[in-house]
């Protein structure tokens, strides 16, 4: 018998040997496929030829299985439940899945952000892993190979090709203040915002901010006097100091409602609102497991709104 390459192989012949198999019949067979009972009969032929082996002799009671399709019959099953697992869409069962999803965030983020999932998370997928890990301003642009499945964060520019964004939440600023300020008496005016000392979180290589920009307008300047790269040792510098600290709102209510010690103020001049963005990449976008993930996160704040 001459070689026979896989590629001269149509493989509707395999399930069509498969339902042979199952009905020893080829009227039935054909009824099953949908087809005409010579087609059956004409693709039988061909697989006789491709295995060189008759497969199936005639008996009064319909078809019976050669010693050589008996032995086929198990490598055949397995082999076409391979192909249909291969073709078909994959499924996440996250009960049973021991994933580790990776959120890159701010530790501002992940103060607001993972109250709003984790219980779910945890219900949902209890065997699977929450990897949390830091974000900067350069995420974005990394995230081609970056071992990230989700960021959420506010984007200052369009993200760069290959990533994906979805808003989840608008916020804008305010100002957190120690409680019983010595400048602040029960309201914030831009004389004292101006004559305080400010400190300033900074998240990778961005030196000049929003707030500046507004202030820049209005031909005025603040004074920042410390820098951090995270947001809630700033929240706690705040707290014991006289510096003031502008931050979004969403982070400045879970700090007032945690920390005593601090109040909240609106700013004495208007500012421009942003939001909160899903961030992945392009690659993930169809992985099954990560668009339960997306969806989680987006209920989540989906059902803080409608709260």
């Amino acid at each position: 018998m001459s070689e026979i390459r896989l590629s001269d192989i149509d493989l509707n012949l395999l399930y069509i040997f498969r339902v042979l198999i199952e009905e020893l019949n080829v009227t039935k067979a054909a009824a099953r496929l949908d087809v005409s009972q010579p087609a059956v009969s004409r693709s039988l032929s061909r697989l006789r030829d491709i295995f060189d082996d008759p497969l199936f002799v005639r008996t009064s009671h319909g078809l019976s299985p050669t010693k050589k399709t008996q032995s086929l019959t198990p490598l055949l099953i397995d082999m076409l439940k391979g192909l249909e697992s291969l073709i078909q869409p994959s499924e996440f069962k996250p009960l049973t899945s021991k994933r580790r999803f990776v959120l890159s965030t701010t530790d501002f983020g992940t103060l607001t952000v993972l109250p709003k999932m984790l219980d779910c998370f945890q219900r949902a997928a209890p065997n699977a892993i929450l990897d949390v890990k830091a974000w900067d301003e350069e995420t974005a642009n990394e995230l081609d190979h970056m071992d990230v499945d989700l960021a959420v964060a506010v984007l200052s520019k369009e993200p760069p090709g290959g990533i994906r964004a979805m808003r989840l939440k608008s916020d804008y600023m305010v100002c957190l203040a120690r409680k019983d300020h010595p400048n602040i008496q029960g309201k914030l005016t831009l004389e004292n915002y101006l004559q305080s000392n400010h400190v300033q979180v900074v998240l990778g290589r961005r030196a000049y901010f929003a707030v500046d920009k507004e202030l820049d307008k209005l031909g005025h300047k603040r004074h920042v006097t410390v820098q951090l790269p995270t947001f809630v040792p700033a929240a706690r510098v705040v707290m014991d100091s006289d510096l003031l600290l502008t931050v979004p709102r969403l982070f400045a209510e879970d700090m007032v409602a945690t920390a005593s010690g601090l109040a909240l103020y609106e700013l004495p001049f208007s500012s421009r609102s942003f939001d909160y963005s899903m961030i992945w990449h392009e690659r993930f976008q169809h992985d099954p497991a990560h668009q339960w993930f997306r969806g989680l996160l987006r209920h989540a704040f989906i059902e803080e709104e409608s709260e």
